[in-house]
């Protein structure tokens, strides 16, 4: 009897495969041939599941920044303000999977340069994001939404800035300065 696959399960599976390509090999380098030699699969059945290069590049960056808001903790029993830390400190590049995440995201912001359809989803995420921060930030502190939003913002900066520094000099930014940046950008 012939094995039931789970396509939801394969795709990602793939994705995971490009993700790893891509950080290592840049977007250029993430042919189908390298992708499904990394999944370990024949181009043949990554092609039956990816129509061509284009969309498995879109699924990889919607997995990738899907992953990344599934392993945002329950923050039921937080306060708001341990809520927005949270939130924040999620969003470094602290352990190898979020790492990765940057990797696969800066790859795509030059690639969403001259490509509206990335560059869209790329936007869309940041909004998404930028509310949920805000939302977190008017709970902890009352301020109005505007006040709450251009807080997010200058938050949001720094968490891009830190997580850049980090991801092009390791050596200089591990966990536990990235962590402190944060906490003197919640601080002030």
């Amino acid at each position: 009897m012939p094995r039931v696959v789970d396509v939801d399960e394969r795709r990602n599976e793939l994705a995971a495969a490009a993700a790893r390509v891509i950080a290592r090999e840049g977007i250029g380098g993430a042919s189908m041939r390298e992708v499904a030699a990394e999944a370990g699969w024949t181009t043949g059945t990554l092609v039956h599941y990816f129509t061509n290069k284009r969309d498995l590049l879109r699924f990889t960056l919607e997995s990738s920044l899907e992953r990344r808001r599934e392993r945002r903790t329950d923050r039921a029993e937080m306060t708001a303000a341990e809520a927005l830390r949270d939130t924040l400190v999620s969003a470094l590049p602290l352990d190898d999977d979020s790492t990765l995440h940057w990797v696969v995201t800066v790859a795509f912001c030059s690639q969403a340069a001259g490509d509206s359809e990335l560059a869209t989803i790329q936007r869309d995420a940041y909004r998404s994001f930028r509310a949920s921060v805000a939302g977190l930030i008017e709970a902890a502190t009352g301020d109005r939404s505007d006040a709450a939003l251009e807080e997010a913002e200058r938050l949001i900066t720094i968490v891009d800035g830190v997580a850049l520094q980090a991801l092009f000099d390791r050596d200089s930014w591990p966990p536990a300065r990235q962590l402190a940046a944060l906490d003197r950008g919640l601080a002030g």
